[in-house]
C-alpha cells in the first residue's frame, strides 16, 4: 500500500512539474470550485503555491461571476476556477486574505452569523478538541455511556453528526462536563478561532464575497422545520444586517442536504455549494442549488491532479 501511494504521488507531481495536468484540466469543457476551510499560519507558504499555480493556470473569477456565466450561456466558461472557504474561520481573515489580495483572487467565505455573535468554535471542532483529551479507556466509557456506537474520536463525531438537534446539544454538555479541564491551546485558537464582525466588515466586497453557512452550523437534515426555516432564515438576514451587503448564496454544512433541505435552500438563497467532489457544468446544465467542489489538497501537485481528476 505505501508503495503504491508513493507511486501515486509521483504521478501526481510529474503531472504537476511537467505542466500535463494544467494542460489536461484546460482542454476539459468545465468550470471548477475548489473547497478550502482553515488555512493557519504554518500552511501559508503552501497556500500561497497553490493560488500562484491557478492564477498563472486559469481564471479566478467570483462565485457571481461563474453563476452569470451559467444564466447567461446555460454553462460556466471552461477553466474558470472559483474559490470557497467554509466555517467563517479567524484564519481566512489573517492569513488567506492578505494572499488573496497579493494575487487579487477572488473568494466567497461562508460563515454561521450565531457562532460570531457569541465567538463559538463550530461545534464538531470543539467536540473533537474535547474529545482527542480522553485516554482511550475514559473515551470508551463516555461512548459506553451514551451509547455511542464507535469508540474514537472520529467515529464519536460521525455518530453525534447522526443525532438530532437537541440530543446532539445534549451530547455536547455531557462532554464538556467530562471535559472541564479542557483549555484550548494556541495552535487549537489559530485553527478554530472565527472571524469578528469587524473582521468581516472590512474585507473588501470587490475581492470577498460573504455567504451563509446556517447560523449556528448543524447538520440540516437532523433539523425540524422550523428549526431548518430558522437557521437559513436568521443566518442571512442577520449577515445582510450586520454587514449592509447581499447574501445570495449558502453553503451545507458538512455537506448534508436531502430534498426537504434542498428545496428549503432554493426559496432562501440564488445559489449552493455542496460538498460533492466534480467539476461544474460538464455536459450539462448544473443544479445551481447544489454545485459540486473539488476539496483542496495537502499539496499544489495533488491539487493540480484533482482539477481533472476530482475523485483523487
Amino acid at each position: 500500500m505505501a508503495v503504491a501511494q508513493q507511486l501515486k504521488s509521483l504521478s501526481h507531481h510529474i503531472s504537476y512539474v511537467s505542466g500535463i495536468s494544467a494542460v489536461v484540466a484546460r482542454r476539459q469543457s468545465c468550470s471548477r470550485i475548489i473547497m478550502y476551510h482553515g488555512v493557519t499560519a504554518n500552511q501559508a507558504d503552501l497556500f500561497a503555491d497553490q493560488l500562484s499555480y491557478l492564477t498563472q493556470n486559469f481564471r479566478v473569477v467570483s462565485f457571481t461571476d461563474m453563476l452569470e456565466q451559467i444564466r447567461e450561456h446555460g454553462s460556466p466558461a471552461p477553466g474558470d476556477i472559483v474559490l470557497t472557504f467554509d466555517d467563517g474561520l479567524r484564519n481566512n481573515f489573517s492569513v488567506v486574505y492578505p494572499l488573496l489580495r497579493k494575487f487579487n483572487a477572488a473568494a466567497t467565505f461562508f460563515v454561521c452569523p450565531g457562532l460570531i455573535n457569541f465567538e463559538k468554535w463550530l461545534w464538531n471542532h470543539e467536540a473533537r478538541c474535547r474529545l482527542q483529551t480522553l485516554d482511550p479507556e475514559r473515551l470508551k466509557e463516555l461512548s459506553s455511556r451514551l451509547s455511542a456506537p464507535a469508540h474514537t474520536v472520529e467515529g464519536f463525531i460521525a455518530w453525534m453528526k447522526t443525532l438530532p438537534f437537541q440530543e446532539r446539544r445534549r451530547v455536547e454538555e455531557l462532554l464538556a462536563f467530562a471535559t472541564q479541564r479542557f483549555i484550548p491551546s494556541t495552535e487549537q485558537h489559530s485553527a478554530y478561532d472565527v472571524m469578528s464582525w469587524d473582521e468581516l466588515r472590512s474585507l473588501d466586497p470587490e475581492l470577498v464575497t460573504i455567504g451563509s453557512h446556517t447560523f449556528t452550523h448543524p447538520i440540516l437534515t437532523t433539523l425540524q422545520d422550523d428549526q431548518l426555516e430558522f437557521e437559513l432564515r436568521e443566518s442571512r438576514r442577520q449577515l445582510e444586517e450586520k454587514l449592509d451587503r447581499p447574501v445570495p448564496y449558502f453553503c451545507y454544512p458538512n455537506g448534508a442536504l436531502d430534498s426537504r433541505v434542498h428545496t428549503a435552500v432554493q426559496k432562501e438563497y440564488a445559489a449552493a455549494v455542496s460538498t460533492e467532489s466534480g467539476t461544474v457544468g460538464r455536459n450539462q446544465t448544473p443544479d445551481q442549488h447544489r454545485l459540486p467542489r473539488i476539496p483542496a489538497a495537502h499539496t499544489t501537485a495533488l491539487l493540480a491532479w484533482r482539477l481533472h481528476r476530482p475523485g483523487a
